[in-house]
């Protein structure tokens, strides 16, 4: 009987190993170095290291794969940033590759414990400040994750560094959000947050978005970020200061690398950003106008309000450090915008 219902069974198809054809290039092997293992950049080799200029496929396909035979793929929408002038950095691999070697725990990295005790009034402009520095680093999620989806897998290094700069804003938002509850002096004013909105609201493009969240902000955000460690009441500060200020290096350094690219394959790009960074200034400065930040960080610097006025002299020089390396960058990039430089930012100069 067993033998029957054996004999009865149909037989199996032949296998289809078309499949096995459909490569760009079988055979190619990427370097696996001592040091950095097995990297990023190292396995663009041969094919597999040709970058498009411009991205057709609208699927999410990887960059060297084979859409299904007889089929030119299912577009699912989207993926609007398609041109490699768009988004494109030649550093985003090895930035990536950074980022995920540099990473670090806001609970296991800071020694909380060495932040007790301080002054009432220094502990509250800390508070304060790490309130604002928070509220930055929650707008620099939404907005960089709102472009994110926009930008085609055919250029999958800047996707994935970018996907770093979203963990890492999440880590400084954390840790800002810790050190403002840590001695019970709990969160203070949100910011005015026009500059906050005018992130939120960039549509013109990721270039422009990029050189507003990483440039304009993101430097200014640096520059306190350096100043927060240099004249850290404890070790706490100091440490924070330290590594947010690394991992907003990074970010910078894609920026300017991405709109260089695209200042130099773009016509015109370089005039346009000029022009609508004097627009940005124009709106940074009324955020600048409210008092809060800048004597809450004069406040730490002095060692509280006692010495507020010498600490608003830091606070001067913190504010002409970051326009003289926010006009530095521009320059590298290749947009010169000291001539166009705003009224409010020419005084920072002056100051």
């Amino acid at each position: 009987m067993v033998q029957e219902r054996q004999q009865e069974r149909p037989p199996l198809p032949s296998l289809d190993m078309s499949w096995k054809t459909q490569t760009i290039q079988w055979g190619t092997r990427a370097p696996v170095h001592k040091d950095g293992g097995l990297t990023l950049e190292a396995i663009n080799t041969g094919a597999y290291a040709e970058i498009p200029d411009y991205w057709e496929d609208r699927t999410r396909m990887p960059r060297g794969a084979f859409n299904p035979p007889g089929s030119s793929g299912v577009a699912i929408g989207g993926y609007y940033l398609r041109h490699k002038s768009d988004l494109w950095a030649d550093n985003a691999a090895e930035l990536y590759e950074e980022a995920i070697s540099r990473r670090w725990s806001s609970a296991e990295s800071i020694p909380w414990e060495k932040c007790r005790g301080l002054p009432d009034d220094v502990e509250m402009a800390i508070a304060q400040v790490s309130t604002e520095l928070s509220q930055q680093a929650s707008i620099e999620i939404e907005v960089v994750s709102s472009w994110l989806q926009q930008m085609s897998y055919g250029y999958h290094e800047v996707k994935v560094f970018l996907a770093t700069e979203n963990f890492d804003a999440g880590r400084h938002f954390e840790v800002f959000r810790k050190r403002a509850l840590v001695n019970g002096g709990g969160l203070g004013l949100e910011s005015p947050g026009q500059v906050n909105r005018m992130l939120l609201e960039s549509r013109a493009g990721w270039t422009e978005t990029s050189l507003l969240v990483h440039i304009l902000r993101g430097v200014f955000t640096r520059t306190v970020y350096r100043y927060l460690a240099a004249y850290a009441p404890t070790e706490v500060e100091m440490l924070i200061g330290r590594r947010a200020a690394q991992d907003k290096t990074r970010h910078i350094a894609y920026a300017m690398q991405h709109i260089k690219y695209a200042v130099n394959h773009v016509p015109g790009q370089g005039r346009a950003f000029n022009a609508g960074l004097t627009q940005a200034e124009l709106v940074a400065a009324r955020d600048d106008a409210d008092p809060v930040l800048w004597e809450c960080l004069a406040c730490i610097f002095g060692g509280g309000v006692r010495g507020m006025d010498a600490g608003m002299k830091v606070v001067a020089r913190l504010r002409r450090t970051y326009v003289e390396d926010y006009l530095q960058r521009l320059a590298w990039i290749g947009i010169d915008h000291r001539a166009a430089l705003s009224p409010e930012y020419v005084r920072l100069l002056e100051a």
